[in-house]
């Protein structure tokens, strides 16, 4: 019965990166031109749906017919979040040394190239309230080494009613810029 575990289970793009692609010549040649490596088990970062995400944005391939060949006809249901906020992470293509950079780099390894599309509206949007927030968070730092959990609490109290929304966005910054942060 699909949905009950049936095809469609097997379609879930997480099952779908870890035991379909692997076997698909598509899949397979994609993989191969991304420098990506299947996963071997369920287990390490591999398993997991950033890995083949991340690399297809930096390499310019994130194409809707791509997520289908690596992730399965159902990318498109669960994994739109993953896909926007990804994006934006390349986009704002953090420094050596910055939370983001640190925890990504493992990802990027064996990459052909770094080439990711440009920015669309909402994209660019986005980013510009990334950048407004990161120089908020360098004149709180002005002086200072690090970014501890007082200073990211000055910043979120400085934001008034609106700092809920607006947490996302702090949280982003700091780890796209700041070196030595510590939360």
């Amino acid at each position: 019965m699909p949905g009950r575990g049936g095809r469609n289970r097997r379609k879930d793009p997480f099952r779908y990166w870890n035991n379909v692609a692997p076997t698909k010549p598509e899949a397979q040649a994609l993989a191969a031109r991304l420098g990506l490596e299947f996963p071997t088990s369920y287990f390490g970062f591999k398993a997991g749906l950033l890995y083949p995400v991340r690399r297809l944005i930096v390499t310019g391939e994130d194409t809707p017919a791509n997520l289908e060949i690596l992730l399965g006809p159902l990318w498109e249901n669960e994994d739109r979040s993953l896909i926007k906020k990804t994006r934006i992470d390349v986009l704002l293509c953090p420094p050596p040394g910055s939370p983001s950079y640190d925890a990504t780099i493992y990802l990027d390894e064996g990459s052909p190239h770094w080439n990711p599309r440009a920015a669309n509206a909402d994209e660019q949007a986005e980013i510009a309230k990334v950048r407004e927030m990161q120089e908020i968070v360098e004149q709180q730092m002005e002086g200072q080494e690090g970014f501890d959990s007082s200073k990211f609490r000055q910043v979120l109290m400085g934001m008034g009613e609106n700092w809920v929304d607006n947490l996302p966005i702090l949280e982003r910054a700091v780890n796209s810029t700041i070196q030595n942060a510590s939360m």
